[in-house]
C-alpha cells in the first residue's frame, strides 16, 4: 500500500513538473509572437538623460494562467552595462502586484525609464531578456533588441560663452581745464591787480597756474570767460557792468596768449603768424550774481542770516530787493564782504592733453610696455586682432602693473579664447583675488566652471555676474540646453542670430531651417560648423547637404570620422557606400 501511494505521488509530482515545464516552453517557442514598440526608436539624450518608454503586446492564448514574466531591459555596451528597473508581468491566477495579461485575450502593458548619460553609451544596444517563472522553474524567454545606441548631439555644447573683458579705460580725448578769477571793485570794471582780492595769495596762485597751463602749449578747445556783477546796484547798472568786465576778462586772457605766442615767434626766428595759436572765447556777461550771493549768506556764520534770506526773498520786485541788499551792508559788515568775490571775471582755459598716435602706443606696446600708462597698454591690445601679440601685451601688463586686475583678467580672456582652460585658470583667479566679486572677473569665472562641467558654480557665477550689470542671458542659456530646457535657451538668447549654441538649440527643437540659417553666418567656420550642418541634413532628410559637410568636417579634422562612423544621427546611413567612404 505505501509503495504504491509513493509511486502515484511521483507520478502527480512528474505530470505536474511536465505541465509546468509545457507552459513555460511553449511561451518561450512562441516569444517571436510578442511585440515590442520603443519611443524614440534610437535613444537619445537630453539634460544628461536618456528617457524612453515601451509598450509591449502578448497575443491570445499566449500568457500562461499561472506564468510571472520579469521585465528588465538593459543597455550595453562593449566594457559596460546599464540595468533600468524591472516590473513584473503575470497571468490572471498570479495574485499580488503586476500587470496581469489574460490568457483568452492576450494583453499588453507600458513601460519607461530614464538613463544617466554616459559617453561609454554612444555605440550601445538597449535590449531585454525577460525571466518566465511558473512554480519553482524559470526560463529566459530570450533577448530581445529594444533600440540602437544613443543620439547624443545635445552634449554637443560649443565653447561660444560670452566672455568678459575689461575696458582699458583710456580716452583718445582729454579735456583739463586750468581756471582763476579776476575781481574788481565795487562798481568798477578797471582790472587792478592790487586790488583786495587780486592781490591774495590763492588768487595770485590760480592765476599762475592758469598762465602756465597757457605756456604749456597745449591745443586750447575754447576759454570760457563768465563775467558778474554783485546783486546790490541796479539791474541795467550790472548788466552793463559784468558786460565791461567780460571784456576786460577776454582781453586779459587774449593780450597774455598773443604776448606768449610773439616771444615764441621771436625765439624761433618765426613770423607771429606762423605760431599764432587758434581758440574760441564764449564769452558772456550774466549780469547780478543774486544766486551766488544767497548761497554765500546760507554758508555764512552770520547769527542773523536767516532774517536776512527771509527779508530780501521778500521783496516784491528786484529794484526793492537791490535796496534791501544796500541797506544789509549798512547793517551788517560781513555782508559786504560776501558781496566782494561776486564782483568778479571767471577765466576758464580748456586745452586738450597731448596724446600719443595710436602706431606710436601700438610700437611701444610691444618694444617698451613699461614706458605706457596702464590705460595706454590696455588700449594698445585692441589695436590688434592678433591673439598672440594681444596676449603678450596683457601679460607684460601683468608684471608692470601686476597689482591691476585688468591685466589679469584680459590676459585670461585671451587664453579662454585659445581654449587654453588651465593657463586661463590661472589668470583669471588671480584677478579674483586682487578684484574679488568683480561682475566682469565673476562672468570668466562662471565659464571657467561650466567648462568644468560644475554648472551650479557656472550658473551662481553668472547670476552675480548679471547682479554686476554684465548681461549673462547668452551663457545662462547654454546651461538651459544641459538641462534639456531648449525653450528657456531660445529665451535667454533673445534674438541672437549666427551662433553655434543658438543653432543647436534650433536643431534640437526640430527647426532645421533656422538651424542651416544660424550655422552658415558663424563667424568661424570649423570642423564643430560642418558636423552640425551634417545632422541638420540627416535629420531633414537632405542628403546631399550631410555628405557634403560630413566630407568638410572630416577635411577639417579627420578625427570626425571615428566619431560619425558609430553617430547613430547617421545609422540609416550607415551601410550607404557614400558614407563609408567618407569614414573609412
Amino acid at each position: 500500500m505505501k509503495k504504491f501511494n509513493l509511486q502515484l505521488v511521483s507520478a502527480i509530482l512528474l505530470s505536474v513538473a511536465l505541465m509546468t515545464g509545457c507552459g513555460l516552453k511553449k511561451m518561450a517557442k512562441k516569444y517571436d509572437t510578442v511585440k515590442y514598440e520603443t519611443t524614440p526608436e534610437v535613444l537619445e539624450t537630453h539634460g544628461g538623460n536618456i528617457n524612453f518608454s515601451l509598450k509591449g503586446f502578448f497575443p491570445e492564448k499566449y500568457f500562461d494562467k499561472k506564468v510571472t514574466v520579469e521585465f528588465t531591459p538593459v543597455l550595453k555596451w562593449d566594457g559596460g552595462s546599464h540595468t533600468c528597473k524591472t516590473i513584473k508581468i503575470q497571468g490572471e491566477k498570479i495574485t499580488g502586484d503586476g500587470v496581469v495579461i489574460k490568457k483568452k485575450e492576450g494583453g499588453g502593458f507600458e513601460y519607461s525609464d530614464v538613463i544617466p548619460y554616459s559617453v561609454d553609451m554612444n555605440a550601445s544596444e538597449l535590449v531585454v531578456n525577460a525571466k518566465a517563472t511558473k512554480g519553482k522553474k524559470t526560463i529566459e524567454l530570450g533577448e530581445v533588441k529594444l533600440a540602437d545606441g544613443v543620439i547624443y548631439t545635445s552634449e554637443r555644447v560649443a565653447r561660444d560663452e560670452e566672455l568678459a573683458i575689461a575696458e582699458h579705460g583710456y580716452k583718445k580725448e582729454v579735456l583739463i581745464t586750468e581756471s582763476a578769477n579776476l575781481y574788481f571793485d565795487y562798481n568798477s570794471s578797471n582790472l587792478s591787480m592790487t586790488q583786495k582780492l587780486n592781490k591774495e595769495e590763492a588768487s595770485k596762485e590760480a592765476i599762475t597756474k592758469m598762465q602756465e597751463f597757457i605756456e604749456l602749449g597745449w591745443k586750447i578747445k575754447t576759454i570760457d570767460v563768465n563775467a558778474w556783477a554783485s546783486p546790490e546796484g541796479e539791474e541795467a547798472v550790472n548788466s552793463e557792468l559784468s558786460q565791461k568786465r567780460s571784456e576786460v576778462g577776454e582781453k586779459y586772457v587774449a593780450d597774455f596768449i598773443t604776448k606768449l605766442d610773439k616771444n615764441i615767434a621771436k625765439e624761433r626766428k618765426l613770423k607771429y603768424e606762423e605760431v599764432k595759436r587758434e581758440y574760441t572765447v564764449n564769452a558772456k556777461a550774466n549780469g547780478e550774481d543774486f544766486d551766488g550771493f544767497m548761497a554765500a549768506i546760507n554758508k555764512s556764520s552770520l547769527p542773523e542770516k536767516q532774517a536776512i534770506i527771509n527779508v530780501i526773498k521778500s521783496q516784491p520786485d528786484k529794484s526793492q530787493r537791490e535796496q534791501e541788499i544796500k541797506n544789509m551792508t549798512v547793517i551788517y559788515a560781513e555782508v559786504e564782504e560776501i558781496l566782494e568775490p561776486l564782483r568778479r571775471t571767471e577765466i576758464a582755459v580748456v586745452c586738450y592733453e597731448p596724446k600719443r598716435t595710436d602706431e606710436n602706443i601700438a610700437m611701444l606696446s610691444t618694444t617698451s610696455p613699461d614706458s605706457l600708462k596702464a590705460e595706454e597698454l590696455l588700449f594698445a591690445a585692441t589695436l590688434t586682432e592678433d591673439n598672440a601679440t594681444q596676449l603678450k601685451i596683457y601679460k607684460s601688463g601683468t608684471k608692470i602693473y601686476a597689482d591691476n586686475w585688468k591685466f589679469w583678467n584680459n590676459a585670461g580672456y585671451v587664453l579662454l579664447e585659445q581654449n587654453e582652460l588651465a593657463e586661463a585658470t590661472t589668470y583669471i583667479e588671480k584677478a579674483n583675488a586682487l578684484s574679488p566679486n568683480n561682475p566682469v572677473i565673476l562672468s570668466n569665472m562662471g565659464v571657467i566652471a561650466s567648462w568644468n562641467k560644475d554648472y551650479e558654480t557656472a550658473k551662481s557665477n553668472y547670476e552675480a555676474a548679471q547682479n554686476g550689470g554684465i548681461s549673462e542671458n547668452y551663457n545662462l542659456g547654454i546651461l538651459k540646453i544641459r538641462e534639456g530646457d531648449y525653450d528657456g535657451a531660445l529665451s535667454l538668447f533673445g534674438g541672437k542670430t549666427c551662433k553655434y549654441n543658438v543653432a543647436l538649440v534650433n536643431l534640437l527643437k526640430g527647426d532645421y531651417t533656422s538651424a542651416t540659417n544660424n550655422l552658415k553666418c558663424v563667424k568661424t567656420q570649423n570642423a564643430d560648423v560642418y558636423y552640425l550642418m551634417a545632422v541638420v541634413g540627416a535629420r531633414s532628410g537632405n542628403t546631399t547637404m550631410m555628405y557634403d559637410n560630413l566630407k568638410k568636417a572630416v577635411a577639417a579634422d579627420g578625427a570626425w570620422k571615428a566619431v560619425a562612423k558609430e553617430d547613430r544621427e547617421f545609422l540609416k546611413y550607415f551601410d550607404n557606400t557614400d558614407f563609408q567612404n567618407i569614414v573609412k
